[in-house]
Protein backbone atom coordinates (compact mmCIF):
# COMPACT_ATOMS: atom_id res chain seq x y z
CA UNK A 1 0.00 0.00 0.00
CA UNK A 2 0.92 3.10 -1.11
CA UNK A 3 2.57 5.64 1.62
CA UNK A 4 -0.34 8.60 1.98
CA UNK A 5 1.95 11.96 2.67
CA UNK A 6 -0.40 14.25 2.54
CA UNK A 7 -2.12 16.82 5.31
CA UNK A 8 -5.21 13.86 4.84
CA UNK A 9 -2.83 11.53 6.96
CA UNK A 10 -1.83 14.20 9.09
CA UNK A 11 -5.34 15.48 10.07
CA UNK A 12 -5.92 11.38 10.96
CA UNK A 13 -2.83 11.26 13.02
CA UNK A 14 -3.83 14.27 15.13
CA UNK A 15 -7.01 12.97 15.60
CA UNK A 16 -5.90 9.43 16.86
CA UNK A 17 -2.91 10.97 18.94
CA UNK A 18 -5.97 13.02 20.97
CA UNK A 19 -8.69 10.78 20.41
CA UNK A 20 -10.61 13.45 18.66
CA UNK A 21 -14.18 11.44 17.29
CA UNK A 22 -14.99 12.16 13.92
CA UNK A 23 -18.25 13.74 15.39
CA UNK A 24 -16.82 16.76 16.83
CA UNK A 25 -17.55 19.73 15.19
CA UNK A 26 -15.03 22.17 17.09
CA UNK A 27 -12.38 21.47 14.56
CA UNK A 28 -13.13 21.58 10.71
CA UNK A 29 -10.43 20.11 8.22
CA UNK A 30 -9.19 23.43 7.33
CA UNK A 31 -8.79 24.29 11.15
CA UNK A 32 -6.35 21.35 11.89
CA UNK A 33 -4.17 22.46 8.64
CA UNK A 34 -4.12 26.13 9.73
CA UNK A 35 -2.98 24.22 13.47
CA UNK A 36 -0.42 22.45 11.59
CA UNK A 37 0.44 25.40 9.29
CA UNK A 38 1.32 27.03 12.90
CA UNK A 39 3.12 24.58 14.65
CA UNK A 40 5.58 23.42 11.37
CA UNK A 41 6.34 27.21 10.43
CA UNK A 42 7.14 28.52 14.18
CA UNK A 43 8.06 24.96 15.59
CA UNK A 44 9.37 22.12 12.88
CA UNK A 45 10.83 24.56 10.78
CA UNK A 46 13.32 26.59 13.36
CA UNK A 47 14.33 23.29 15.07
CA UNK A 48 15.39 21.55 11.69
CA UNK A 49 17.64 25.07 11.10
CA UNK A 50 19.06 24.99 14.20
CA UNK A 51 21.20 21.77 13.21
CA UNK A 52 22.61 23.36 10.46
CA UNK A 53 22.68 20.27 7.39
CA UNK A 54 20.87 22.19 4.65
CA UNK A 55 17.70 21.60 4.49
CA UNK A 56 15.49 24.23 2.80
CA UNK A 57 18.52 25.44 0.59
CA UNK A 58 16.97 26.82 -2.65
CA UNK A 59 18.80 29.22 -5.04
CA UNK A 60 17.16 32.23 -7.15
CA UNK A 61 19.30 33.68 -10.10
CA UNK A 62 18.75 37.69 -10.56
CA UNK A 63 18.87 39.20 -13.73
CA UNK A 64 22.03 42.30 -13.67
CA UNK A 65 21.05 45.26 -15.87
CA UNK A 66 24.17 47.44 -14.89
CA UNK A 67 21.80 50.50 -13.04
CA UNK A 68 20.39 48.50 -10.47
CA UNK A 69 22.46 48.13 -7.16
CA UNK A 70 20.27 46.82 -4.60
CA UNK A 71 18.49 43.22 -5.27
CA UNK A 72 15.33 41.64 -3.04
CA UNK A 73 15.88 38.84 -0.71
CA UNK A 74 13.59 35.98 -2.27
CA UNK A 75 10.54 36.87 -0.35
CA UNK A 76 10.10 32.90 0.55
CA UNK A 77 13.17 33.21 2.35
CA UNK A 78 12.61 32.05 6.41
CA UNK A 79 13.33 34.93 8.27
CA UNK A 80 14.65 37.05 5.08
CA UNK A 81 18.13 34.78 5.86
CA UNK A 82 20.53 33.91 3.49
CA UNK A 83 23.02 31.29 2.92
CA UNK A 84 24.96 32.98 0.64
CA UNK A 85 25.41 35.23 -2.44
CA UNK A 86 27.43 35.63 -5.27
CA UNK A 87 28.04 35.98 -9.27
CA UNK A 88 26.60 32.98 -11.46
CA UNK A 89 27.76 32.77 -14.82
CA UNK A 90 25.77 30.26 -17.36
CA UNK A 91 28.24 30.18 -19.84
CA UNK A 92 31.00 28.37 -17.94
CA UNK A 93 28.81 27.36 -14.83
CA UNK A 94 31.18 29.06 -12.52
CA UNK A 95 29.88 30.46 -9.11
CA UNK A 96 31.68 33.65 -6.96
CA UNK A 97 30.87 33.72 -3.67
CA UNK A 98 31.22 37.98 -2.26
CA UNK A 99 31.59 38.57 1.37
CA UNK A 100 28.85 40.01 3.43
CA UNK A 101 30.12 43.64 4.47
CA UNK A 102 29.04 45.31 7.51
CA UNK A 103 26.79 48.56 6.91
CA UNK A 104 29.44 50.72 9.01
CA UNK A 105 32.12 49.81 6.12
CA UNK A 106 30.60 51.78 3.50
CA UNK A 107 31.49 55.60 3.14
CA UNK A 108 34.21 54.93 6.11
CA UNK A 109 36.48 57.51 6.74
CA UNK A 110 39.13 55.25 5.56
CA UNK A 111 37.23 54.27 2.37
CA UNK A 112 34.91 52.61 1.22
CA UNK A 113 35.49 48.83 1.96
CA UNK A 114 32.67 47.28 0.84
CA UNK A 115 33.64 47.91 -2.87
CA UNK A 116 37.00 47.64 -2.32
CA UNK A 117 36.82 44.61 -1.12
CA UNK A 118 34.06 43.10 -3.34
CA UNK A 119 32.00 42.56 -1.15
CA UNK A 120 27.67 43.16 -0.35
CA UNK A 121 25.81 44.66 2.50
CA UNK A 122 22.48 43.83 4.00
CA UNK A 123 19.74 47.07 3.70
CA UNK A 124 16.79 45.59 5.29
CA UNK A 125 15.48 42.94 2.49
CA UNK A 126 17.93 44.07 0.01
CA UNK A 127 21.15 42.74 -1.01
CA UNK A 128 22.47 45.78 -1.57
CA UNK A 129 26.27 46.82 -3.75
CA UNK A 130 27.70 50.61 -3.41
CA UNK A 131 27.74 50.75 -7.27
CA UNK A 132 25.45 49.07 -9.57
CA UNK A 133 27.21 45.47 -10.48
CA UNK A 134 28.43 45.36 -14.39
CA UNK A 135 28.67 42.35 -15.01
CA UNK A 136 25.55 41.91 -17.24
CA UNK A 137 26.91 38.58 -18.57
CA UNK A 138 26.07 37.14 -15.03
CA UNK A 139 23.23 36.60 -12.65
CA UNK A 140 23.51 37.42 -8.86
CA UNK A 141 22.86 33.95 -7.60
CA UNK A 142 21.21 33.82 -3.90
CA UNK A 143 20.88 31.13 -1.59
CA UNK A 144 18.92 31.20 0.54
CA UNK A 145 16.29 29.15 3.09
CA UNK A 146 13.06 28.48 1.14
CA UNK A 147 10.14 28.52 3.72
CA UNK A 148 7.73 25.36 3.34
CA UNK A 149 4.34 26.16 1.30
CA UNK A 150 1.30 26.82 4.31
CA UNK A 151 -0.59 23.38 4.46
CA UNK A 152 -4.82 22.71 2.40
CA UNK A 153 -6.10 19.74 2.03
CA UNK A 154 -5.40 17.79 -0.74
CA UNK A 155 -8.64 19.03 -2.16
CA UNK A 156 -7.69 22.53 -2.82
CA UNK A 157 -4.48 20.69 -4.84
CA UNK A 158 -4.37 18.90 -8.14
CA UNK A 159 -2.15 15.58 -8.27
CA UNK A 160 -0.72 14.97 -11.86
CA UNK A 161 -1.54 12.16 -13.89
CA UNK A 162 0.12 13.21 -17.05
CA UNK A 163 2.83 15.16 -18.14
CA UNK A 164 3.15 17.27 -21.95
CA UNK A 165 6.44 18.92 -22.16
CA UNK A 166 5.84 20.14 -25.40
CA UNK A 167 2.94 21.83 -25.09
CA UNK A 168 3.72 22.76 -21.43
CA UNK A 169 0.33 20.86 -20.34
CA UNK A 170 -0.42 18.91 -17.20
CA UNK A 171 -3.81 16.62 -16.75
CA UNK A 172 -4.94 15.57 -13.17
CA UNK A 173 -7.71 13.37 -11.41
CA UNK A 174 -9.59 16.30 -10.20
CA UNK A 175 -8.62 20.31 -9.95
CA UNK A 176 -10.09 22.65 -7.54
CA UNK A 177 -12.48 24.24 -9.66
CA UNK A 178 -11.90 28.04 -8.15
CA UNK A 179 -8.96 28.04 -10.43
CA UNK A 180 -8.79 30.55 -13.38
CA UNK A 181 -6.06 31.99 -15.84
CA UNK A 182 -5.32 34.41 -13.16
CA UNK A 183 -4.68 32.26 -10.71
CA UNK A 184 -0.61 31.28 -9.51
CA UNK A 185 1.03 28.37 -8.84
CA UNK A 186 3.70 26.41 -7.24
CA UNK A 187 4.62 22.68 -8.23
CA UNK A 188 5.60 20.28 -5.38
CA UNK A 189 7.46 17.15 -5.70
CA UNK A 190 4.88 14.18 -4.23
CA UNK A 191 8.07 12.04 -2.85
CA UNK A 192 10.66 12.77 0.05
CA UNK A 193 11.39 15.41 0.39
CA UNK A 194 8.44 17.13 -1.18
CA UNK A 195 11.24 19.92 -2.65
CA UNK A 196 9.34 22.78 -4.57
CA UNK A 197 10.02 22.07 -8.24
CA UNK A 198 8.81 25.54 -9.77
CA UNK A 199 7.39 28.48 -7.78
CA UNK A 200 5.35 31.32 -9.07
CA UNK A 201 4.16 29.73 -12.21
CA UNK A 202 1.51 31.66 -14.60
CA UNK A 203 -1.31 29.61 -16.88
CA UNK A 204 -2.56 30.39 -20.71
CA UNK A 205 -5.40 28.39 -20.29
CA UNK A 206 -7.38 25.96 -17.88
CA UNK A 207 -9.81 23.25 -18.60
CA UNK A 208 -11.86 21.03 -16.40
CA UNK A 209 -8.94 18.67 -15.80
CA UNK A 210 -5.73 20.62 -17.48
CA UNK A 211 -3.54 23.17 -17.19
CA UNK A 212 -1.28 24.69 -19.72
CA UNK A 213 1.88 26.53 -18.21
CA UNK A 214 3.08 30.08 -19.81
CA UNK A 215 6.71 28.79 -18.53
CA UNK A 216 8.66 25.70 -19.22
CA UNK A 217 8.18 22.89 -16.96
CA UNK A 218 10.43 21.52 -14.47
CA UNK A 219 12.65 18.82 -16.23
CA UNK A 220 12.28 16.67 -12.81
CA UNK A 221 8.43 16.72 -12.71
CA UNK A 222 6.71 13.06 -12.53
CA UNK A 223 3.43 11.76 -12.50
CA UNK A 224 1.99 12.18 -8.80
CA UNK A 225 3.88 15.41 -8.37
CA UNK A 226 1.26 18.13 -6.91
CA UNK A 227 0.32 21.51 -8.32
CA UNK A 228 -0.85 23.86 -5.28
CA UNK A 229 -1.86 27.59 -5.50
CA UNK A 230 1.62 29.51 -4.87
CA UNK A 231 2.43 29.92 -1.16
CA UNK A 232 0.34 26.39 -0.17
CA UNK A 233 0.74 22.51 -0.52
CA UNK A 234 -0.83 19.58 0.33
CA UNK A 235 2.20 18.07 1.60
CA UNK A 236 4.61 19.07 4.68
CA UNK A 237 7.67 20.33 3.06
CA UNK A 238 9.74 19.30 5.61
CA UNK A 239 11.71 15.37 6.16
CA UNK A 240 9.07 12.90 6.59
CA UNK A 241 10.82 11.61 9.30
CA UNK A 242 9.35 15.17 11.09
CA UNK A 243 6.03 14.40 10.04
CA UNK A 244 4.66 12.53 13.46
CA UNK A 245 6.61 15.53 15.38
CA UNK A 246 4.09 17.40 13.57
CA UNK A 247 1.38 15.51 14.04
CA UNK A 248 2.11 15.45 17.60
CA UNK A 249 2.33 19.05 18.07
CA UNK A 250 -1.01 19.38 15.89
CA UNK A 251 -2.45 16.92 18.65
CA UNK A 252 -1.53 19.31 21.83
CA UNK A 253 -2.71 22.25 20.41
CA UNK A 254 -6.13 20.46 20.29
CA UNK A 255 -5.85 19.00 23.47
CA UNK A 256 -5.23 22.56 24.58
CA UNK A 257 -8.04 24.03 22.82
CA UNK A 258 -10.42 21.02 24.43
CA UNK A 259 -9.06 22.03 27.99
CA UNK A 260 -7.83 18.41 28.67
CA UNK A 261 -4.79 19.61 30.65
CA UNK A 262 -3.73 16.17 31.69
CA UNK A 263 -3.68 14.88 27.74
CA UNK A 264 -1.74 18.10 26.94
CA UNK A 265 0.55 17.32 29.03
CA UNK A 266 0.93 13.64 28.69
CA UNK A 267 1.19 14.60 24.60
CA UNK A 268 3.67 17.54 25.07
CA UNK A 269 6.21 14.61 27.16
CA UNK A 270 5.52 12.57 23.89
CA UNK A 271 6.58 15.46 21.58
CA UNK A 272 10.12 15.79 23.95
CA UNK A 273 10.47 12.10 22.85
CA UNK A 274 9.86 12.42 19.69
CA UNK A 275 12.04 15.17 19.48
CA UNK A 276 15.11 13.77 20.28
CA UNK A 277 15.06 10.59 18.20
CA UNK A 278 14.31 13.01 15.04
CA UNK A 279 17.35 15.38 15.91
CA UNK A 280 19.53 11.63 16.06
CA UNK A 281 17.92 11.09 12.27
CA UNK A 282 19.24 14.16 10.78
CA UNK A 283 22.25 15.98 12.97
CA UNK A 284 24.72 14.50 10.10
CA UNK A 285 23.58 14.04 6.58
CA UNK A 286 26.74 12.19 5.86
CA UNK A 287 27.88 9.71 8.43
CA UNK A 288 31.12 8.84 6.30
CA UNK A 289 32.06 12.27 5.10
CA UNK A 290 33.76 14.29 7.95
CA UNK A 291 33.49 17.93 7.49
CA UNK A 292 36.81 19.81 5.92
CA UNK A 293 37.96 22.84 6.85
CA UNK A 294 39.72 24.92 3.83
CA UNK A 295 41.43 28.22 4.07
CA UNK A 296 40.46 30.08 1.38
CA UNK A 297 42.74 32.76 1.67
CA UNK A 298 41.33 34.95 4.48
CA UNK A 299 37.65 36.08 5.49
CA UNK A 300 37.43 38.33 2.24
CA UNK A 301 38.59 36.56 -0.28
CA UNK A 302 35.52 35.74 -3.09
CA UNK A 303 35.27 31.76 -3.35
CA UNK A 304 34.89 30.07 -6.97
CA UNK A 305 32.82 27.31 -7.40
CA UNK A 306 32.08 25.76 -10.75
CA UNK A 307 29.31 23.58 -11.18
CA UNK A 308 28.71 20.70 -13.76
CA UNK A 309 25.97 20.59 -15.61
Amino acid sequence: MAIDYTTTALVSSIKRRASVPTSQSLFETTDFNAILTDEMQSIIVPMILAEQQDFFVHSKDIAIDGAVKSFDIPSRSIGMKLKDVGFYNPVNNDFESKPRMPLSDYGDPGGDYIKSLGGFYLEGSKISFTEAPSNTSDKLRAYFYRRPNNLVAENKAAKVTSIDTASKTLTFGSMPSAWTTATVFDIIKGKPGFNSLSDDLSITTKDSLTLTFAETLPTDIAVGDWVAENGESPIAQIPYSAFPLLAQLGAVKVLESLGDLKGMQMGQAKFDVLVQNFLRTINKRVDSSPKKIINRNGVFSSVRRRFRT
